[in-house]
């Protein structure tokens, strides 16, 4: 079975659904290792743009994930912070499979997390999703 990316009915009109979408889409086309990390993942996020006012929820169902307009159900991890920084987040510096505390972009976000513009819950149980994430979406 092929791996998909899909946007549920109602989260076309959803500009934060359609960028990481279609991020998601155009890194795994570009990169197919990244299915793999992919197809590992199990669970929901949510992911909430304050500054935008703006929610999605993402489902990884191996096969196939799905993003949802506004936060759906309970989620495993969510991620709450300005639009900025939810960026970020596809472009941290990684050393192997764990983030990089040297790099300038993974220094911003920890900065964000101490002053409390970048919230992350559900951590350390969530941790494997959110390094997943972090690997399928990264920009290089």
């Amino acid at each position: 079975m092929a791996f998909v990316v899909e946007l549920d009915p109602g989260a076309e009109d959803n500009g934060l659904a359609n960028m990481l979408a279609t991020m998601m889409r155009q890194n795994v086309e570009d990169h197919p290792e990244r299915v793999d990390i992919a197809k590992k993942m199990r669970g929901r996020m949510a992911i909430f743009a304050e500054d935008a006012e703006v929610s999605i929820s993402i489902d990884f169902e191996g096969e196939r994930v799905l993003f949802r307009d506004g936060i759906v159900g309970v989620p495993d991890l969510t991620i709450r912070g300005g639009f900025e920084q939810i960026g970020d987040l596809s472009r941290m510096e990684q050393v192997g499979a764990v983030p990089d505390p040297r790099g300038p972009v993974n220094r911003a976000l920890f900065a964000a997390m101490r002053e409390g513009k970048l919230r992350v819950h559900g951590l350390p149980r969530a941790l494997p999703l959110l390094l997943g994430f972090g690997d399928v979406m990264h920009v290089a």
